[in-house]
């Protein structure tokens, strides 16, 4: 164990240290881009590499570490080379850092390293977020309450600390009414952050939350499960009334991502399914947000109450971005179709209620998935995107590898995805709270 934690933190130290080394590249952004892509190939190593990383405390964390740097390495190719360019590098790589920290750190130390992603965030969405978007107060404060939260749960034990480890997973993995840290973060921020951060922030709170799992009473996975079909319709019915595409994604992340909170919640219980159906939501989320920086690229910002056309003038990111949406909306042959039946199966009669509404949420889906196709690529073209050329090499390239990957999960067995047993019972015997609030293994 104590060759894992020394590995843990050269692993860990690897992109927080590429990104300080970075800032000498801060005026040549093609080659802090360049940097970037040999700083997460060499962390990917150090985790893929090295005997010691089987140590680790649960295989699901390593699993979510590969998929974290795999987004990474595709948002940051698909990065063009422009004036926000070094920023969204830069802060991706801390981001990196951090998440992979939360991910292999025990104790107090999760805590931290889930409190620094917090305040980064908070220092992002004020210093860094796009011009065209105003600072959303509400995810400020929502961000503070949850460093708040993360500090007070190294002096309390018991029930109360259990809440305040709760509330800020709650954040980055969204539930209402607390989305608003998620959607910010996801459509504010600048290049390929809110891309990677679509995969980043759920598998840390879905990490932390199985921790939890076990010392949760009963009466917190009845409001769970409410919360989460009050936010899986939420978010569902603001996702339809959107006028810009990275907030329609945003709230559809959080009400498709809500219906594995609602799985979890019923079941009480991570079955294969659940790892599988959020790294299909996220990669499918993340691929759609490529889509959308490379077209915010060349003609801004979209308004979706009028027709683009874009298929006309980027044939070749229509076909992706025509696929991206298919794998949304159930794709045979992407892992998002497949865990989400899985899960579905699994559902006790006892909750045919609720699972009525998830599937009436699940098929919202249908309706503002393709709203987003019509509006983007079909119709006459508009005047604000006859001019522009269609994807670059890079930008293609990183589109069509997430199609693969997401491709490949679908056909990959379950096991693949780091969950041994489904039970949360079976979980009491690797995790527990001790009566001093600490975490132990």
């Amino acid at each position: 164990m104590e060759g894992w934690l020394e590995q843990a933190f050269i692993v860990m130290a690897i992109p927080l240290l590429g990104a300080v080394i970075g800032t000498f590249f801060w005026s040549k952004p093609q080659a802090f881009k360049i940097w970037g892509l040999l700083v997460v190939i060499t962390t990917w190593l150090a985790v893929a590499v090295h005997p010691s990383m089987s140590d680790a405390p649960s295989s699901i964390s390593i699993f979510l570490i590969h998929m974290i740097l795999l987004a990474g390495f595709l948002t940051i190719l698909g990065q063009h080379p422009n004036k926000e360019a070094p920023i969204s590098l830069c802060l991706a790589l801390l981001f990196t850092g951090l998440g992979i920290g939360f991910l292999l750190s025990e104790g107090h130390a999760g805590s931290i390293m889930l409190g620094a992603i917090l305040g980064l965030l908070i220092v992002s969405l004020v210093r860094h977020r796009r011009l065209d978007r105003d600072i959303h107060w509400s995810a400020m404060s929502l961000l503070a309450l949850g460093i708040l939260s993360l500090i007070l749960s190294m002096v309390y034990s018991g029930p109360y600390r259990i809440f305040m480890l709760l509330l800020p997973l709650v954040l980055v993995w969204p539930l209402w009414p607390l989305q608003a840290a998620f959607v910010s973060s996801v459509s504010c921020l600048p290049g390929m952050l809110p891309a990677f951060l679509a995969v980043l922030l759920p598998s840390v709170g879905f990490y932390g939350f199985t921790h939890l799992l076990p010392v949760l009473p009963a009466a917190a996975f009845d409001f769970l499960w409410v919360f989460a079909i009050a936010s899986a319709l939420y978010g569902s019915l603001l996702a339809l009334s959107q006028d810009s595409v990275d907030t329609l994604l945003a709230y559809a992340h959080s009400a498709l991502g809500a219906i594995l909170w609602w799985y979890v919640a019923v079941t009480q219980s991570v079955g294969p399914g659940t790892l599988s159906y959020l790294t299909g939501l996220n990669l499918v989320i993340c691929g759609l947000l490529l889509a959308s920086l490379y077209i915010r690229l060349r003609f801004g910002s979209l308004d979706l109450q009028g027709s683009h056309g874009l298929a006309h003038t980027m044939p070749t990111l229509a076909t992706l971005f025509v696929l991206f949406i298919t794998a949304a909306l159930g794709l045979p042959v992407i892992t998002l179709l497949s865990a989400f039946m899985k899960m579905m199966l699994d559902i006790p009669s006892s909750h045919t209620g609720s699972l009525v509404l998830v599937l009436l949420s699940w098929l919202l889906a249908s309706w503002y998935f393709p709203r987003l196709m019509q509006q983007v690529l079909f119709g006459p073209v508009s005047p604000q995107c006859q001019a522009g050329g269609d994807l670059h090499v890079q930008e293609r390239l990183s589109l069509i590898l997430l199609l693969v990957v997401l491709v490949a999960l679908g056909m990959a067995p379950f096991h693949w995805f780091g969950v041994v047993d489904s039970t949360v019972h079976a979980w009491h015997y690797s995790f527990e709270i001790a009566q001093d609030g600490r975490w132990t293994v």
